[in-house]
């Protein structure tokens, strides 16, 4: 009867065998640029933290992606609050043109035709909408774009902020339309009692400045917070870049060393498992 030659074969050598063929197949797969860490019971310690690395970075493109839309409406409402400031003193200066006595009959109605045209020039930059298709100076509460855990920027003022309760003096307060309006009336006024009107139009316009000027200041600091924000998350980027690099990418050079060493220890076990197949019965009765 023809006995099985697996019967005599060493248990030992085919477990190592089969050990050293999927160490191979492992240091292989690192050498073709999969992760070391392709599943937890690789190193649950490592793939734990890669995970949440993965997620910080999730979290990040997505901060950095609201950073390129606040930093696009506040150089909106920057370039709109200057055009308002330039346009309140250009107001200025046609009011005071207006209150030299000296202008002809025709000229009030001229300078105030101006200013009506600035006071629409002021109606369009409020009203724009930002590239986003939404309003620029929004009505209600401020928008407050997320940049970070707990951090936030407010890219544009509301429209109240620009435009309502300006102080023009004696603890009165009139909207920026408001203001425009009674200059233009005041032009047009050669009343005696004009003299006295666009005098007051001054302090008016004067609060309208200041109130437009410290709107521009604040949005000067937004947008060093935007760079701030910006240049951090670049940073965190780089780090969480690097250390998912150290947990996940696999050493090529160490995984070839260790691959040719498993290849030099497989052919030895198969080696020495060839030569005990190859012995009989009387060889192990010997």
């Amino acid at each position: 009867m023809v006995q099985s030659v697996n019967r005599y074969r060493a248990p030992q050598d085919v477990t190592r065998q089969v050990r050293l063929s999927q160490q191979i197949a492992d240091q292989q797969a690192l050498v073709g640029g999969e992760s070391r860490i392709s599943k937890p019971s690789n190193d649950p310690k490592a793939w734990l933290e890669a995970s949440n690395i993965s997620r910080f970075q999730s979290d990040e493109t997505a901060w950095v992606n609201n950073l390129g839309r606040a930093d696009t409406r506040a150089n909106q409402a920057e370039a709109s609050l200057n055009t308002i400031v330039s346009g309140l003193i250009r107001t200025r200066e046609l009011l005071l043109q207006a209150n030299t006595g000296t202008i002809s009959p025709t000229d009030p109605e001229v300078l105030a035709l101006e200013v009506e045209g600035i006071n629409s020039d002021f109606n369009d930059a409020l009203g724009q909408r930002d590239n986003f298709g939404g309003q620029l100076f929004g009505t209600g509460p401020v928008i407050r774009v997320p940049m970070g855990d707990a951090r936030f920027v407010v890219a544009a003022p509301n429209l109240d902020e620009v435009q309502a309760n300006i102080d023009v003096g004696g603890g009165a307060t009139r909207s920026l339309g408001q203001i425009m309006s009674d200059t233009a009336a005041a032009i047009r006024d050669t009343s005696p009692a004009g003299q006295a009107s666009r005098s007051a139009q001054l302090v008016a316009l004067d609060g309208a400045i200041d109130r437009m000027t410290q709107l521009l200041t604040r949005q000067g600091v937004v947008k060093g917070s935007i760079e701030s924000a910006r240049e951090e998350l670049e940073q965190s980027k780089l780090s969480l870049a690097s250390r998912k690099s150290e947990l996940v990418d696999a050493n090529v050079a160490e995984a070839l060393t260790r691959l040719q060493t498993l290849l030099t220890n497989l052919q030895a076990t198969q080696a020495v498992y060839a030569k005990i197949s190859q012995q009989s019965l009387l060889d192990y009765l010997r």
